[in-house]
């Protein structure tokens, strides 16, 4: 193998040898590599014959590249994932944290942010979002799990109605999906956001909770123990206290969880009466 010395002078057609001394050498803490620092002088222009230092050895910069490159990669293959395995009703598709109108909910908002902020994998935690129709809950929910997909991490959005709809078209001979596939991708996403859990949507015949619904619910959300999860509820803690079944949920979705009441004026409301006093 040849010296660097030779290789550098071939490769600048120099008919003398590039002079060039060792220094030092150190170990990378960055990419754990040995590196060797020269001294070298400019072999042509206006430098030439003046002294200056390099190095080789060092794969940080490269390394550092790769993995900037890495994780937008992974970040596209998990917002993806969000896409394709999210039941989002049409209105909330949009809905991110730059589109959110605080209002009276700043505090509701500041706290969803945080959440995105001191998200860690090792330290699963829960946001319970409970209060009245149209505040906001499910925006923020939805805000929560986008940001969340961005920073490379799985995240899937669930409409609570949507997902027993969807487990039920399983049972359908012709389905092409199987109640345990999408019982195992709820299971194994870092983050899901369960929303709109109360009686709407789980209703029997009778308008009473269905059992089977509630059952469901219960088994999909206590497999998520120990995991990141959001839930949202139009439900008071009263309510969740009908039925046993009810109560189960409720206890659930307590573990671990940080409670967010959001109750005030139907925010949709709020903006259809905006807008129709503008037009006025």
């Amino acid at each position: 193998m040849q010296p660097i010395n030779q290789i550098i002078s071939k490769k600048l057609n120099m008919t003398t040898d590039f002079e060039m001394r060792l220094v030092r050498e150190y170990r990378c803490e960055g990419c754990g590599n040995l590196v060797k620092v020269y001294r070298m002088k400019y072999p042509v222009g206006p430098k030439k014959g003046q002294w200056f230092e390099g190095k080789k050895g060092c794969d940080c910069e490269l390394l550092e590249i790769v993995r900037r490159e890495q994780a937008e990669a992974n970040a596209a293959r998990m917002k993806r994932i969000f896409e394709e395995n999210s039941l989002i009703n049409p209105s909330l598709r949009e809905a991110s944290f730059e589109n959110f109108e605080p209002g009276e909910f700043r505090e509701a908002y500041e706290r969803a942010k945080k959440y995105v902020e001191e998200f860690d994998i090792n330290k699963p935690k829960n946001l319970l979002f409970q209060g009245t129709f149209g505040t906001g809950k499910s925006h923020l929910s939805v805000s929560i799990a986008k940001a969340i997909a961005q920073k490379g991490y799985s995240s899937i959005f669930i409409s609570t109605p949507k997902l027993l709809t969807k487990i039920r078209n399983t049972y359908n001979k012709d389905s092409e999906l199987s109640e345990e596939q999408i019982i195992n991708a709820l299971a194994n996403a870092d983050l899901v956001v369960f929303d709109d859990i109360g009686a709407e949507g789980m209703a029997n015949e009778y308008g009473k909770p269905s059992s089977w619904a509630l059952q469901k619910i219960f088994e999909i959300i206590d497999q998520r123990s120990g995991k990141h999860n959001i839930f949202t509820t139009n439900l008071s803690s009263a309510e969740f206290e009908a039925t046993k079944d009810l109560q189960r949920i409720f206890s659930r979705m307590m573990m671990n969880s940080e409670p967010i009441i959001m109750n005030g004026p139907d925010y949709r409301k709020r903006k259809f009466l905006r807008e129709a006093k503008g037009n006025v």
